[in-house]
């Protein structure tokens, strides 16, 4: 009997997965822990899965074999939070290429980015020619995709990668993926970024900004908004923290779609259920609308 319970006995790998995914959690609430933690757990996760097969092949059989296991773990979580404090990959780059597309004779324009993962940094670009500019360093297996119609007085333009990998292991442990882009301040726009993994960091301050759209898979998401207009903005995090800081003059009206994730906004704001809006929202000219949703981690609205 007393061998036949220990043989039903469960492994230690996935109570300890748990347990350490909820220590970096709470790490990341209380500020201890940046979030680019999670990009490279992201990429650091096969070995979890060979801990977990030699729990399950050796683990319940010898203590050697749970011991194994439970070291790879710790290791895994151990590296994690070393490379995140020292920066994993913060100075190689493959490639690099510059990013200069014109105007032309457009007078307002949509502009959809899309990284993948990386870093993606906006901002407003002072007295250009261009619509989009920058400077876009390039990971392993990585090309450009850049597409741009006018219809009218109206510019679409359009750039997102292709990989020949997909995952954790398209991107080298040391490999950075950079996206630093400024966009044209003369004409209204309508944006939309799309990051799987990484930090997002848009900049509106500036820019005639009609609607953002922000989708965030693993990472950071800061987004300044522009201090006049009355822009439509959403924003959707899945896991991370998401910073959106509102100008003084703006009024907003925010609707939020949270799940396990811890909030903090501004005192003056008045809540009801899950939309709340900025002292005088009702009679202001310049004002946002604000939608945002974060499914795990941390939401910060700034004014």
């Amino acid at each position: 009997m007393g061998e036949q319970n220990r043989n039903r006995q469960g492994g230690i790998v996935g109570p300890v997965i748990l347990i350490g995914l909820g220590i970096v959690f709470l790490l990341n609430n209380l500020g201890l822990l940046d979030w680019s933690v999670w990009e490279v757990l992201l990429r650091l996760w096969p070995i979890l899965l060979i801990a977990a097969g030699l729990d399950l092949i050796v683990g319940w059989r010898s203590i050697w074999g749970s011991l194994l296991a439970l070291v790879l773990t710790l290791g895994v979580l151990v590296m994690a939070l070393w490379l995140s404090r020292v920066g994993v990959g913060a100075e190689r780059a493959v490639r690099t290429k510059e990013i200069a597309q014109p105007l032309r004779d457009v007078e307002r324009a949509e502009v959809k980015l899309d990284p993948g993962v990386g870093t993606l940094r906006l901002q407003a670009a002072r007295d250009s020619e261009n619509l989009v500019e920058g400077t876009i360093h390039l990971g392993r297996q990585e090309e450009l995709e850049s597409r741009f119609s006018a219809q009218g007085d109206i510019g679409e333009f359009m750039l997102r990668t292709e990989s020949g990998a997909f995952g954790p292991f398209s991107v080298g442990l040391m490999d950075q993926r950079l996206w630093d882009l400024k966009l044209n301040n003369a004409v209204p726009l309508n944006l939309e970024t799309h990051l799987g993994l990484g930090e997002t960091d848009v900049d509106l301050t500036g820019l005639e900004v009609e609607s953002l759209v922000v989708d965030h898979g693993i990472g950071q998401t800061t987004v300044v908004l522009p201090s006049e207009g009355q822009p439509e903005v959403m924003i959707d995090g899945a896991i991370g923290q998401t910073i959106v800081v509102i100008p003084e003059g703006l009024a907003a009206r925010i609707r939020l779609d949270t799940g396990i994730t811890s909030r903090q906004l501004p005192e003056a704001y008045a809540c009801d259920d899950d939309i709340c809006t900025s002292p005088g929202y009702d009679t202001a000219d310049q004002h946002v609308e604000l939608e945002v949703g974060q499914a795990i981690g941390s939401l910060v609205i700034r004014q």
